[in-house]
C-alpha cells in the first residue's frame, strides 16, 4: 500500500474514533446517575477522588448526609441533596430520573440491612428503591472486605455471617468491587443498562390496572409480549417507551 494512503486511512480510522468517543462522553454527560455518601469511611479524601473522576463523564447528583455536607467543597456547581432533609417522595424523584446508583463506601451497617432489605434508613431505602426498579447499583468494599489479618484472626462465625451478605448482596445484583475499580464498573453497567430489555407480560399490564395507571413507562428496548399488547389495549393502557439511559422508571 502506498504511503499516502496508508497516511488517509489512519487519519479516517483516527477521525472515526474521536467521533465514537465524542458520542459516547456525551450521551453519558445526558445521562445522570447518583451518587450516595451516606455513612463515614476510613479513607474520605480516597473516596473523593474516586467520585471525582465521574464528575467529568456524567451528569451527577450527590446524595448526601449531613455528615458529607463540609467534605463535597470541591464539587462546587455539582447538584446535591441532604437526603435526610427530604421525604421519599422528593427521593423517588430523583431515583426514577438516574440509571446507576454509585456507593463509593460501604459500612457494615450499610451492607447487613441491605442484604436483609431493612430500610429504616434513608440510605438504605434509596439502595432498595434502585433494586425494585432494577437499576445498577456499584458499590465500593474498601471499608467493609475484611483484609488478611482480619481473614486470620476474626472468628470464622463473624467473616461467615459477613460473606453470607456480601454474597446476598451480589445475588441481588449489586456490584461489589474495589475502589480502583469503581469507575470502570460504572462504565460498564450503565453500558448494560442502555442496552437492557425488560419483558413486559400480560401480568404487569393487570397490575397497572388495577392500580389505576393509564400508562406504563418501560426502557426503549423493551419487548412486549403479544399477550400484554392485547390486554393493554383492551384496558386501554398505553406501553410508553423511554430512553432508559437518560432515567426514567422501569
Amino acid at each position: 500500500m502506498p504511503e499516502d494512503v496508508r497516511t488517509q486511512v489512519k487519519m479516517l480510522v483516527q477521525q472515526v474514533v474521536e467521533a465514537y468517543l465524542k458520542n459516547e462522553l456525551h450521551a453519558k454527560k445526558d445521562s445522570p446517575i447518583a451518587i450516595l455518601l451516606g455513612y463515614k469511611s476510613l479513607n474520605p479524601s480516597i473516596v473523593l477522588e474516586a467520585v471525582t473522576s465521574l464528575l467529568d463523564t456524567y451528569d451527577v447528583t450527590l446524595l448526601l448526609t449531613k455528615e458529607w455536607l463540609p467534605l463535597q467543597a470541591p464539587w462546587n456547581g455539582v447538584s446535591f441533596v441532604l437526603i435526610e432533609e427530604m421525604d421519599q417522595q422528593e427521593l423517588g424523584t430523583l431515583i426514577e430520573k438516574s440509571s446507576v446508583l454509585v456507593v463509593p463506601q460501604a459500612s457494615y451497617r450499610l451492607l447487613s440491612k441491605l442484604a436483609l432489605t431493612i430500610d429504616d434508613e434513608e440510605p438504605v431505602w434509596v439502595a432498595l428503591q434502585y433494586q425494585l426498579l432494577g437499576k445498577p447499583i456499584v458499590m465500593a468494599n474498601n471499608d467493609v472486605e475484611p483484609n488478611v489479618y482480619q481473614q486470620i484472626h476474626a472468628p470464622h462465625s463473624v467473616l461467615g455471617r459477613l460473606q453470607s451478605y456480601i454474597r446476598q448482596i451480589q445475588t441481588d445484583q449489586v456490584k461489589w468491587v474495589p475502589l480502583n475499580k469503581l469507575v470502570k464498573t460504572v462504565d460498564e453497567q450503565f453500558a448494560a443498562y442502555r442496552e437492557k430489555q425488560s419483558l413486559i407480560l400480560a401480568k404487569h399490564v393487570e397490575r397497572a390496572f388495577q392500580d389505576g395507571l393509564k400508562e406504563i413507562e418501560v426502557p426503549l428496548k423493551s419487548r412486549v409480549t403479544p399477550a400484554a399488547k392485547d390486554l393493554a389495549r383492551d384496558l386501554k393502557i398505553e406501553i410508553k417507551q423511554n430512553d432508559s439511559s437518560k432515567g426514567g422508571t422501569l
